[in-house]
């Protein structure tokens, strides 16, 4: 019996144009978009969204508040980086300014952002034996004191639901505040440093740990910030493409660039002895001289030599070449004397 993977991509035939398809892949272990909401925060009181499937639709005329809902829930709420909210990059979109809006004149206003996270298959079943779903909440509370214009953040995560086991608007329609937040959800689950928050969500929601998963954090939050641009439709039919993806590009790694630094130094410090070494002779490594006057091989390769030659033996080798110079013609002299003698004998 032949059985098949159902995690891996299948092919079909679309009959209307008979072209070969991948369908598209469901992952319900990943957490998703399912819901978020602003609560008194800018021109939005209590407002909430819901996602399908992950996915979110915001529709209104220019000026209605879609860009600036997008810039107060992704990224900000995954990293807590107060610094690049604005969408258009510009840097001019500030949080205590958010709070400034639309407070009518309240001195002390609190303020929440949340955004809830789904996914399906590692819950337990319930009566009817279907999977039980688990939520996971990324939220920031607020603090604007207008006397001083200071906008103060804190940072939490939470397996609660806002509305249902965690409510941040009482009865009075008074936001929750930072002392019974802590009763609530626990004070372990809520940081005051961006940078704690960030860790949490990188390790919680993504499953991304070590240095190897920071840079992918990273990369996957500057393509965030690239992609929710309210220009990039008009960027891409303008031919920009090469460009947008070009700046959606996680930075270079720390790592990598040490990297390339050490090889860049070992290149530097080798080019600065070959200087040393060959004297500034272009093309090449000059031949130190006494390597050059070391004879290699049989006197016959001397006899081949180059006529007008200038290479040296060395005062040993000389000394050494013309003894065995000297014990050859004595040689040849006596082999000579022999041959006469025994000639006059004969």
């Amino acid at each position: 019996m032949t059985t098949m993977d159902r995690t891996s991509p299948i092919s079909v035939i679309d009959r209307s144009t008979g072209l070969e398809q991948t369908p598209p892949q469901h992952h319900p272990h990943r957490w998703r978009l399912h819901r978020a909401g602003m609560i008194n925060v800018w021109h939005y009181y209590e407002t909430e969204f819901a996602f399908s499937g992950g996915r979110l639709v915001l529709r209104g005329t220019n000026g209605s508040g879609k860009s600036r809902a997008l810039e107060m829930l992704l990224p900000f709420l995954l990293d807590g980086d107060r610094r690049r909210m604005d969408a258009t990059g510009s840097g001019r979109v500030r949080l205590e300014d958010l709070m400034r809006a639309g407070g009518q004149e309240q001195p002390n206003r609190l303020g929440y952002l949340w955004l809830e996270l789904i996914r399906h298959g590692d819950g337990g079943e319930t009566s009817d034996g279907t999977t039980e779903p688990e939520y996971i909440t990324l939220g920031a509370l607020v603090r604007f004191a207008r006397s001083t214009g200071e906008a103060k953040a804190w940072y939490f995560t939470t397996p609660c639901r806002v509305g249902h086991n965690l409510i941040l608007l009482g009865d009075d329609r008074a936001p929750l505040s930072r002392e019974g937040l802590a009763e609530a959800i626990g004070a372990d689950r809520i940081a005051d440093s961006p940078d704690v928050h960030r860790e949490r969500v990188r390790a919680t929601v993504f499953g991304l740990t070590g240095d190897s998963g920071k840079e992918r954090f990273a990369g996957l939050l500057q393509l965030l910030r690239t992609l929710r641009a309210p220009d990039v439709g008009n960027r891409i039919d303008e031919g920009r493409l090469p460009q947008i993806l070009a700046d959606a590009l996680p930075p270079p790694s720390e790592a990598a660039l040490s990297r390339a630094g050490e090889q860049l130094d070992g290149l530097s410090e080798t080019r600065a002895a070959q200087q040393r070494t060959g004297g500034g002779v272009p093309g090449g490594l000059r031949i130190p001289r006494h390597l050059s006057t070391v004879r290699r091989g049989c006197p016959e390769r001397d006899r081949r030599r180059r006529p007008g030659s200038r290479h040296r033996r060395p005062e040993g080798r000389t000394a050494c070449w013309k003894a065995a110079r000297r014990a050859c013609a004595f040689g040849r002299a006596a082999h000579a004397g022999r041959g006469q003698d025994g000639g006059a004998g004969d």
